[in-house]
């Protein structure tokens, strides 16, 4: 199974997750949910992620999200990850359109499913017109 960890500020990993769900129209257990609240420092974080890494069965595989480059999650991300020797692919800047996709294409490899969601990227955020 291909997990995606979704390291954001909360409350945005959790709503995303139910927009998908949503959207899916059921529940999703790959997706990993980690929020992250402005308490909480690089170590704290790290320890968050380990443990979420660990209950799921350690994958040495994962997809990750995160909300924005350079801030708190995102950073306390790329510290876990710097320790770890696991095949990882993600994003920052998560959006539904982003998430959704990589649900819907969860067996790909992480290479194809990266280029796929990048696409989806690209694809869901357009301006709108009603003409």
């Amino acid at each position: 199974m291909k997990y995606f960890f979704l390291v954001c500020h909360k409350p945005l990993g959790s709503s995303l997750q139910k927009c998908v769900e949503f959207s899916i129209g059921k529940s999703i257990e790959e997706i990993i949910n980690i929020e992250i609240t402005p308490n909480e420092n690089l170590m704290e974080i790290q320890n968050l992620i380990e443990k979420a890494w660990r209950k799921c069965g350690k994958p040495q595989e994962i997809f990750v999200f995160s909300d924005l480059k350079g801030a708190t999650p995102c950073n306390g991300l790329f510290s876990w990850l710097r320790g770890k020797e696991i095949f990882y692919r993600g994003v920052t800047g998560v959006n539904l359109p982003m998430l959704v996709c990589a649900i819907n294409h969860k067996n790909l490899s992480l290479d194809a499913l990266l280029e796929k969601v990048l696409e989806a990227k690209d694809k869901g955020i357009q301006s709108l017109n009603i003409f």
